[in-house]
């Protein structure tokens, strides 16, 4: 999925995993710096990609987890949006 740095927020890539040996943190892919790490907190993330183009809006990825909005894996190692109202309200996909 998208995500941007909130401090620059013309700079977009893509991200979608967590770093499982840091906390809060995401690994990020980019055309300028391949691959790094991300804090939660720094990150807004683009919504509605799956549905029409005017569903899309950036949204503070904190937020965006606080309201289910995103949602992980089973394992905890994944992140994504919700594929239907039963994993959105469990709050991860199995």
């Amino acid at each position: 999925m998208k995500v941007r740095m909130k401090e620059n927020p013309e700079a977009e890539f893509s991200a979608g995993m967590f770093n499982v040996h840091g906390i809060g943190e995401v690994i990020g892919f980019g055309e300028m710096f391949g691959s790094d790490l991300f804090y939660i907190k720094d990150l807004d993330v683009l919504l509605g990609e799956e549905k029409e183009s005017w569903h899309l809006r950036w949204k503070d990825m904190r937020q965006a987890f606080k309201d289910k909005d995103l949602i992980t894996d089973n394992h905890n190692t994944r992140f994504f949006e919700p594929a239907n109202e039963e994993d959105r309200k469990r709050g991860y996909a199995l």
